[in-house]
């Protein structure tokens, strides 16, 4: 057996990962990129930044591991979910593409719940947010009518990448999912709700099962990368899917709290689960029978950047800061931080909701404010958990993901604030982890997801487990953070 690459466009940067068939890592790259805001309420990114990224990654990832290009066997993929990546008649990107922290589509998403009516809830299973591709896509064809009679096809993020690798057009069930144009009960792109919103009907990319092989490598991009030709492509998945997948969160009631850039509170169910009142969010998994039930966060980790990065102009490390907030007692002293800095999807649905830090006295310092700023995230989550207790959705283990997964303070939080016992795994980057045991399942390696989580994923034999004295003071204050957004959400709009 030769080697397996497992490719991760986020939405800072794109990860690069070499594998061996057993899992072990052989090499890493990765490149960052910038989310480009023009106008207020915009949230965009370049195709063309993207793949020149990803060939920096991959050369990267070859160098550090000392590998031949031609001794990778199959690719994988992973991606930001429902951004819109619009392609001309020629297949090339029409603009810039518009990702999912995009928030212009405020009117069109209005629009969209009230004629799609009952499809909410008998089809699409979800409703409609700014920043999902179904929302770009409609406020492109009423503000720049010439750009939308260009356009010819649309895809996700991560399917631009994987076209230009081999050439073929198309999705996965997750990343279709998450587009709010396609039926999660029937799996299948929903054609009424395109016919009533007046949208083209030809422009939607066939699907494929995200470990199903659907190509090789393309001369062009074989030249360009430094790979085989013969190497294999599976379709690969939306990092949600594929996070999952790398930390073997594949059964029904498992649990994952992922925080990265923004953050999910998720759980695997084997059915398609429904929210009457949509707060949160139904995907289809990556693997068959199975679906994801979230709670799906535009802030996580984005909160502590901006305070470090903007607010504190401290150029330690992530770790020390971590380190510091330790110290400081659970409920960081009576400071709250609503964590809404770039708006919120779930549980409010709010875009135009904003950052909040209350409580602030003389005795609380950076590490109070690092601190809030982590259990502000938290918070949220939490909301997140109580209505999957409120559906009664089975949660029996929960597995931490992301940075936030790294940190000894935020994986406390995590356990004090959901009050359940907090596990990681070994995996280094768990959605190329993921991308890559796709991958692994397409080309034969192993017979299914199952199969090679168990000779892949290793759990952490150390268990952050909830602090009672902690758990109590959480519920507490939480009451406070729901009382504060629900006092000034009436001053969002006047901002």
């Amino acid at each position: 057996m030769g080697y397996l690459m497992g490719i991760d466009l986020g939405t800072s940067s794109v990860k690069v990962l070499i594998t061996d068939a057993s899992g072990a890592v052989k090499g890493i790259g990765q490149t960052g990129y910038e989310v480009l805001t023009p106008e207020m309420g915009y949230a965009e990114q370049d195709p063309a930044v993207w793949w020149s990224c990803t060939k920096q990654a991959v050369k990267e990832a070859l160098f550090t591991s000392g590998i031949c290009g031609d001794e990778i066997d199959g690719i994988g993929f992973s991606g930001q979910m429902h951004g819109m990546v619009p392609l001309d008649r020629d297949k090339k990107p029409v603009g810039m593409a518009v990702i999912h922290l995009d928030q212009r589509s405020l009117e069109e998403k209005k629009q969209i719940f009230d004629i799609a009516g009952e499809l909410l809830s008998k089809e699409l299973l979800n409703q409609p947010s700014a920043g999902m591709m179904i929302c770009s896509l409609l406020w492109m064809k009423h503000k720049r009518p010439e750009v939308y009679e260009r356009i010819e096809l649309v895809m996700s993020p991560k399917d631009y990448i994987r076209y230009k690798m081999t050439g073929v057009i198309c999705t996965d069930y997750s990343d279709a999912s998450a587009t709010l144009v396609f039926s999660v009960k029937s799996r299948c792109w929903c054609k009424e709700l395109i016919r009533r919103l007046e949208l083209k009907e030809d422009i939607w990319p066939p699907v494929y099962e995200s470990c199903e092989e659907i190509g090789t490598v393309c001369k062009e991009a074989s030249q360009e990368l430094g790979i085989s030709v013969s190497t294999r492509v599976v379709t690969g998945g939306g990092d949600c899917a594929a996070q999952l997948i790398g930390n073997a969160v594949i059964g029904e009631g498992i649990v994952s709290c992922n925080i990265g850039t923004a953050s999910q509170l998720a759980v695997v169910t084997d059915s398609p689960v429904f929210d009457d009142d949509m707060r949160c969010q139904l995907w289809c998994h990556s693997i068959p029978g199975l679906w994801i039930f979230q709670g799906g966060a535009l802030n996580g980790g984005n909160t502590l950047s901006w305070l470090k990065n903007k607010i504190l102009r401290d150029g330690r490390p992530f770790a020390e800061l971590d380190k510091e907030a330790l110290d400081v007692a659970a409920g960081s002293e009576g400071l709250v931080f609503l964590p809404y800095i770039a708006g919120e999807r779930t549980p409010y649905n709010n875009p135009k909701a904003r950052g909040v830090y209350f409580g602030l006295g003389l005795k609380h310092g950076q590490a109070h404010m690092v601190r809030a700023a982590m259990e502000g995230v938290m918070y949220n989550l939490k909301q997140c958990k109580n209505i999957f207790d409120e559906m009664r959705i089975p949660q029996k283990k929960l597995i931490a993901s992301g940075g936030a997964a790294k940190g000894k303070c935020w994986k406390q939080i995590q356990a004090d604030m959901l009050d359940m016992p907090v596990f990681t795994t070994m995996v280094q980057e768990e959605a190329c982890m993921g991308a890559a045991i796709m991958a692994s399942v397409g080309i034969g390696y192993y017979k299914d997801v199952y199969t090679a989580c168990k000779e892949i994923v290793v759990l952490d034999a150390e268990v952050t487990e909830p602090i009672q004295e902690n758990v109590k003071r959480y519920q507490e204050q939480q009451e406070i953070f729901c009382e504060l957004y629900e006092g000034l959400k009436g001053f969002y709009s006047r901002l």
